[in-house]
């Protein structure tokens, strides 16, 4: 018997929905089962590897259960999902903390707290943690989950200044937050700078099999120099103790480089990040831009020793790289959107399709898929991607046009859409649906 099991991780924007108890609010998570895959991984229970066996039924992908918190007036948004191996659920969010009068300053304060849960896959919560400084913000960008089960959890911290006028927000640190498997808070780091000036903007983590947890984003802060520049990527490090072990700076002469995933690959140990360029040269690699913007994919060791692996781009094209992973074989596979029909060599007017691209272990392109229609102001955005242990390739994300026969409407505004593709990039299934008729 092979079960797999879909996990789709969807927020609503609510500031006013009906509460019941105290608990963590407002994030939704529905199930569906089938045989299937979700954003963010895959869990398992594989008797036997044959592919005849697993065949793909649509009308066997049925929601099984949803769990969805509101609380009045607040907002709870920034929730990310992981999944362990054994199934356990973990989510991370961030929502309005509780407000209180500061006699100091004659007003309400009011910060934002970081919510984490543990669940198992029958909707059972299993522990949950809540972080919270009122004169700060906390912002969740990420959460990974190693194979002990201790969560890994980033995002930003910003000191709010409620003792000028203005109120400016100021001071956004990187943090890092550990918690074990039974729910204890292991650690907290934090990295920043004194200065107002520099902002850190972490964007999602990855962790290893020895518990070394990666971040992604970017900063205008001192990398080289003390000087406030443009926003420039970096890559930093954490050991199992948060000790930050190295960062690495993805800069540019003139270029804005912005990372939006990281995966790391058990077969290799190696680091890959994507993301994407604009405007010029990458420093110290000869080859020039190709679009207007490229999509990058970069190969780090354990020890941070660094290069491009791959870059895509189309001249006067865009090509925006948001989400990759790697397979059991150590190919690297990327999620993107862009602007170009790369099957015509043409432009696409106002116009965004779904792109998967396969490359192997040395950088070198296997294969590009691309769906979503091409007609005006349709687009469709991959905001996932992972793969099985058989190497096939499952995405995720949204759309406002019909991606099945690259035509006709939507469902709603916007669907969400779930594909599978063998690993030879084949198209196996493609589902579509629209949340309010499905929730």
């Amino acid at each position: 018997m092979i079960r797999l099991i879909i996990l789709i991780f969807i927020i609503f924007f609510q500031a006013c929905s009906p509460t019941s108890g105290k608990e963590i609010k407002n994030f939704l998570i529905p199930l569906v089962q089938g045989n299937g895959i979700g954003p963010i991984a895959i869990h398992e229970n594989l008797d036997s590897l044959d592919p005849e066996e697993i065949p793909f039924r649509e009308n066997l992908v049925n929601f099984e259960w949803a769990l969805l918190y509101g609380d009045h007036l607040k907002l709870t948004k920034d929730s990310h999902l992981a999944v362990d191996d054994n199934g356990f659920i973990y989510i991370a969010a961030d929502t309005d903390g509780n407000p209180f009068y500061d006699n100091s300053v004659h007003r309400l304060i009011t910060g934002k707290k970081l919510v984490l849960g543990k669940y198992d896959s029958q909707k059972n919560e299993i522990w949950t943690h809540e972080l919270e400084n009122p004169y700060v913000n906390l912002d969740v960008t990420g959460i990974a989950v190693d194979t002990k089960g201790n969560a890994y959890v980033t995002g930003s911290s910003t000191i709010k200044n409620y003792f000028e006028k203005s109120r400016i927000e100021k001071k956004q640190f990187l943090f890092v937050i550990k918690i074990n498997s039974e729910g204890n808070l292991e650690w907290i780091r934090e990295i920043g700078s004194s200065n107002d000036a520099y902002k850190v903007n972490p964007r999602t983590i990855a962790v290893d099999t020895l518990g070394n947890s990666y971040v992604v984003g970017t900063s205008n802060g001192p990398f080289e120099g003390d000087s406030v520049k443009p926003e420039s990527g970096f890559i930093t490090k954490f050991d199992t103790n948060g000790n930050q072990v190295w960062v690495k700076e993805l800069s540019a002469l003139e270029a804005k480089i912005t990372p939006t995933s990281v995966a790391f690959d058990k077969r290799s140990g190696n680091i890959y990040l994507c993301g994407s360029a604009n405007n010029n040269n990458i420093r110290n690699d000869k080859n020039p831009r190709i679009g207007r913007n490229d999509l990058l994919v970069f190969k780090y060791d354990e020890n941070g020793n660094g290069q491009i692996f791959a870059r895509l781009g189309f001249a006067l094209g865009s090509v925006f790289g948001n989400t990759i992973t790697t397979d059991p074989l150590g190919n690297v596979l990327v999620g993107a959107y862009t602007d170009v029909d790369f099957a015509s060599s043409t432009i696409q007017d106002n116009s965004h399709n779904g792109l998967i691209i396969k490359y192997d272990s040395s950088g070198a392109q296997k294969w590009i898929r691309q769906f979503g229609p091409s007609t005006p102001l349709k687009s469709t955005f991959i905001s996932e991607i992972t793969t099985d242990r058989l190497g096939n390739v499952f995405t995720t994300g949204s759309t406002n046009g019909f991606i099945k026969f690259n035509d006709g409407p939507s469902e709603g505004n916007r669907d969400v859409f779930v594909t599978k593709h063998s690993s030879s990039g084949d198209v196996l299934k493609l589902w579509q649906w629209e949340f309010n008729k499905k929730l």
